[in-house]
């Protein structure tokens, strides 16, 4: 297949930043977004293009990668529709592309935490007195992603797919949730990207609408975020489990509490997870700021500003 006839208009260089189902994303000419478009698209002039019902869309044999395109505008939407429409954690909807109705979202940069770990074992955090430990930089991140899972369940969206290779690093080396087609909406599961994240014990592959204990909950996102903040201080992937007794072995300390919680369902909303990291930040002295990490209140959807560290990350730049 020719380079031409795998870009959507306007798309630029293809990035290995989107697999999931059949979908792809290339760079806008600007370099600042991504086009997210179905892997087997073709333009209209391309020579292999078949049309046989006049379809006014540009693109063929699409399948479930359509489908699941759709379902990432869905998630999109469902963001959209409330305030606040957006999170500085979560990858933003930048347009969606004329003619196509492609969406169109931000570039992270950065790349996933997964490779980014790989490439830099010990990351820093540049201070005015020489390199912090890479534990703050880890809290950081952790309070990144613990706040956008808790914007996110305000509007009923369920991630789902919560791994080190969905979660992306920006220039200052924060942290921002990307691949939105793996997360549920009211019981309506994502891509098959979830397969790939963390799963909790009693994950459903189908929700069954008999069967509440099947649904998509809240406590799945938690189960998960625990397994990631154990990657991150241990750097390695927790080993799965079924039972309490078979739990993964934890060190003492306040980090481990929260890892411990988040797996026995200790916490029953990802607030209160936010709330127990932000307080360890505390502890450990390290600055807030700003506007960066949230608390979200789920009962009356409103932003309760936390902040971020003060010192901004240029190091990798």
């Amino acid at each position: 297949m020719s380079e031409r006839s795998r870009l959507p208009p306007t798309g630029i260089r293809p990035i290995n930043q989107y697999g999931v189902n059949g979908l792809s994303a290339c760079r806008t000419e600007d370099k600042k977004s991504l086009i997210i478009y179905p892997e087997m698209y073709k333009p209209q002039d391309d020579p292999d293009y078949e049309d046989p019902n006049g379809s006014a869309f540009a693109w063929q044999n699409q399948g479930d990668a359509m489908e699941q395109l759709g379902w990432l505008k869905k998630i999109y939407e469902v963001m959209g529709a409330s305030e606040p429409t957006s999170h500085p954690r979560v990858q933003r909807l930048v347009q969606t592309q004329n003619g196509t109705g492609f969406p169109i979202v931000e570039f992270v940069p950065k790349g996933d935490l997964y490779s980014f770990l790989r490439a830099n074992p010990k990351p820093e955090v540049p201070s005015g007195k020489g390199s912090e430990d890479p534990s703050t930089l880890k809290l950081r991140w952790a309070l990144n992603v613990a706040s956008a899972l808790a914007f996110l369940h305000t509007k009923s969206i369920i991630f789902e797919g919560l791994s080190p290779n969905t979660v992306h690093l920006r220039s200052d080396l924060s942290a921002a949730l990307v691949n939105l087609d793996v997360a549920a909406y009211k019981e309506q599961p994502g891509s098959d990207g979830v397969a790939d994240g963390y799963l909790s014990p009693d994950w459903f592959q189908e929700p069954l609408a008999e069967q509440p204990e099947t649904w998509i909950t809240v406590s799945q996102d938690i189960f998960a975020f625990g397994s990631l903040l154990y990657y991150l201080m241990e750097e390695q992937d927790p080993e799965a489990f079924e039972s309490e007794e078979d739990m993964p072995e934890l060190e003492e300390g306040k980090v481990s509490d929260i890892i411990e919680k988040c797996w026995l369902k200790g916490f029953e909303t990802m607030d209160e997870v936010v709330r127990a990291l932000t307080d360890v930040v505390v502890e450990e002295g390290l600055e807030l700021n700003g506007e960066d990490d949230i608390v979200v209140d789920s009962s009356v959807e409103q932003f309760e500003a936390y902040g971020i560290f003060s010192q901004m990350i240029r190091k990798f730049e």
